[in-house]
């Protein structure tokens, strides 16, 4: 992983960035693939660009994102695995 690509969790409110990797964690264990697919499925592909819109209570989960002009929720560890290149604010 470059030091450029951040991982969808670590970016702020209001940030834009393009998606560069869907990678793999250990948390999911075995599940990790169908994870990694679903991401796939709901359009976290590389080079789709996505906005962070907001964070649960105390930043917790879910973040809120919007890809594609669709609106999720997505947990942090599901986070963890979208890398992204953010754009300059």
């Amino acid at each position: 992983m470059s030091s450029a690509h951040t991982p969808l969790s670590r970016l702020p409110k209001g940030a834009r960035a393009t998606v560069v990797a869907i990678a793999a964690q250990a948390i999911f264990g075995d599940a990790d693939e169908s994870v990694t697919l679903r991401l796939k499925e709901l359009g976290f592909l590389p080079g789709a660009v996505l906005q962070v819109i907001g964070f649960g209570l105390f930043s917790a989960d879910p973040i809120a994102v919007r890809i594609n002009g669709t609106k999720f929720g997505l947990r942090r560890a599901e986070a963890e695995k979208i890398l992204t290149l953010a754009h300059p604010a």
